[in-house]
């Protein structure tokens, strides 16, 4: 079978597979721009089933967006690259970094950027010009504060965040920043100032940049509380 040229396998493991796109089509995404997009995928079952049977768990951990309110609409690009990745069509990754070269990596497009090897994501970010990235396990991640903004949910998380040396990316149904924070300039909010490729402020502590606050925009963004 020809493989897609848009996009190559990064790595799997037993339940996993993470998967880099948008090599050669850029990205539908308004609001990204034509960032290089990674996706971390349950193998096992589509993107909707897994989420629908909570195997969704293996990708996104604990988040608490997985209750509707994440901005990722599973029924179409992870849809479409889980799809494509199943029927073979993703070449493997040759380790060969100069593929970043000249341009900006969104660690994260769906799932859990932590699941990616600690060297493999220094290997990209410094061939990339550029990256943005989020976690929500920041409590057991201090390391990955290099190149990952802390998704925080509420004020005393952000709090305990910065404690810990993290800057932070804060979702709330307040579109007003707090001290320590801008509206994300890619935002609705601000008026979509910018795409996050141009922006790259959320690029953990890359920049001394303040944090970043954004109103919740997934489809089930009334079920916020905090």
């Amino acid at each position: 079978m020809k493989t897609n040229p848009n996009g190559i396998v990064l790595f799997e493991t037993k339940d996993v597979v993470c998967i880099a796109t948008g090599f050669k089509a850029g990205s539908a995404n308004d609001k990204t721009g034509g960032m290089i997009q990674v996706w971390f995928l349950y193998k096992h079952v589509n993107p909707v089933e897994a989420h629908r049977r909570g195997f969704d768990k293996s990708v996104c951990f604990n988040c608490k967006h997985r209750n509707g309110t994440c901005y990722v609409n599973l029924g179409q690009a992870p849809l479409s690259v889980w799809r494509c990745w199943k029927r073979g069509g993703y070449a493997q990754w040759d380790g060969d970094t100069s593929i970043f070269e000249g341009r900006t990596v969104r660690f994260g497009a769906y799932g859990e950027p932590v699941l990616m090897p600690y060297h493999m994501m220094k290997r990209i970010a410094d061939a990339a010009d550029g990256w943005t990235g989020y976690t929500h396990q920041w409590k057991r991640y201090a390391a990955r504060s290099r190149w990952l903004m802390a998704s925080v949910d509420s004020w005393s998380e952000y709090n305990e965040a910065k404690d810990r040396g993290w800057r932070t990316f804060r979702v709330t149904q307040t579109p007003s920043p707090m001290a320590g924070e801008i509206t994300c300039p890619s935002s609705a909010e601000a008026g979509n100032k910018v795409t996050c490729e141009r922006c790259l402020l959320c690029d953990g502590m890359n920049t001394s940049a303040k944090s970043i606050a954004i109103a919740v925009h997934g489809s089930g963004k009334g079920k916020l509380n905090n």
